[in-house]
C-alpha cells in the first residue's frame, strides 16, 4: 500500500497528516496540529513578522522528523490565505526551501473551496443531497455547494476568524463598535456569495473541523447546530475575555481568541441561507488534499 503526507499551512495553524492505502479506502497513521499562526502581526501591514515565521520553521523541522518515521511516496504542502495575501510571501516560501527543503504550493481560494468539499463529503452521509460546505478558517471562508460527484459552485472569501479579530477586536472583551464593526464587514464581504448560495438551492448545510467543529463541540447539540444555539453561545461569548472563553470552553489559547468572530461568519451564513441545521464532517481539507494525492 502507499503512503501520501499532506501539511495544510494554514493562517492560524499547520496540520501533518499520513495516510495509507488509496484514494477511495484510506487509513491515517498519523495527525498533528501546530498553533504556530503565522499570520500574527501581518494583517496591519501584510507583512509576515519574524516571530511567527521563526515559530513556523520550527514546526516545519518538526515536521521533517515525524515524517523520518515513514516511508511516504507523495507529499504535498499547501498553503492558503495566509500566503495568498502576504506581501513577502515569496521571502518566505524561498527561506523554508532554503532550510528545510520543502517547497510550498500556494493553492487559489477555489481550489481550496474544492479540497474542502471533497474532503468534507467523503467524511459525512449526505444521501445524494446537494450540500453546502462551509469551512470558516482564521485568514478565509470557503464555501461551496455539490454532491459527491460533482462540485457546481466553490468560492473562498478573504474573511476568516483571526483576519477579523486582528482587524476588530482592541479591547477584551469587545466594544459594542467592534462587534458592530465585525458585524458590517461580514455582511458586505459574504452578500454576493451567500445569495448565489441560495440561489442554488442546497438541500443540507455542513461545516468542516476547524472553527465549526469547534463551535459544535462548545455547543453539543443532538442533532445539528441550530440557529438558536448559536445566538445564545454568543450572548454568552460576546461579554466574556479570552481567559474567561477558555475557562469556560477548555479550548487552547489559538481556539479560544478567535470563537467569537467565526461564530459571527457562521450565523451570517445560517441566517441567510435559512437552512435549519448544520451537520458537521469529520474530514475537511487535509483529507481532500489526501483522496487528491492518492488518485494522482
Amino acid at each position: 500500500m502507499k503512503q501520501v503526507a499532506v501539511v495544510d499551512l494554514g493562517t492560524n495553524a499547520m496540520r501533518l497528516a499520513v495516510g495509507q492505502g488509496q484514494a477511495g479506502r484510506y487509513d491515517l497513521l498519523h495527525y498533528v496540529r501546530f498553533p504556530n499562526r503565522l499570520s500574527e502581526g501581518m494583517f496591519a501591514d501584510g507583512m509576515l513578522q519574524q516571530q511567527p515565521v521563526d515559530r513556523t520553521l520550527q514546526a516545519l523541522a518538526d515536521i521533517q522528523a515525524a515524517l523520518r518515521t515513514f516511508k511516504v511516496d507523495a507529499l504535498r504542502l499547501i498553503s492558503t490565505s495566509v500566503l495568498r495575501t502576504a506581501k513577502n510571501a515569496d521571502y518566505f516560501v524561498d527561506l523554508v526551501r532554503k532550510r528545510t527543503g520543502f517547497s510550498i504550493e500556494i493553492i487559489s481560494g477555489s481550489e481550496e473551496a474544492r479540497l474542502i468539499h471533497t474532503g468534507a463529503v467523503n467524511g459525512i452521509d449526505t444521501g445524494g443531497k446537494r450540500a453546502f460546505v462551509i469551512d470558516i478558517g482564521g485568514g478565509s471562508t470557503e464555501l461551496s455547494v455539490g454532491n459527491a460527484d460533482t462540485i457546481e459552485f466553490a468560492v473562498s472569501i478573504e474573511s476568516g476568524a483571526v483576519r477579523l479579530k486582528e482587524w476588530f477586536f482592541h479591547h477584551d472583551p469587545p466594544f459594542p463598535d467592534e462587534l458592530a464593526g465585525i458585524q458590517k464587514a461580514i455582511d458586505h464581504d459574504f452578500a454576493g456569495a451567500l445569495n448565489q448560495v441560495r440561489e442554488l438551492k442546497p438541500q443540507m448545510q455542513v461545516g468542516v473541523p476547524g472553527n465549526i467543529g469547534t463551535i459544535y463541540n462548545t455547543v453539543k447539540p443532538k442533532d445539528g447546530l441550530m440557529m438558536q444555539d448559536l445566538e445564545s453561545l454568543y450572548t454568552r461569548l460576546s461579554s466574556l475575555t479570552v481567559p474567561e472563553i477558555k475557562t469556560f470552553t477548555g479550548l487552547e489559547p489559538d481556539k479560544a481568541d478567535i470563537l467569537l468572530p467565526g461564530l459571527m461568519i457562521l450565523m451570517k451564513i445560517m441566517d441567510v441561507t435559512s437552512l435549519q441545521r448544520c451537520y458537521v464532517s469529520q474530514k475537511g481539507l487535509l483529507h481532500g488534499l489526501m483522496i487528491d494525492l492518492f488518485s494522482r
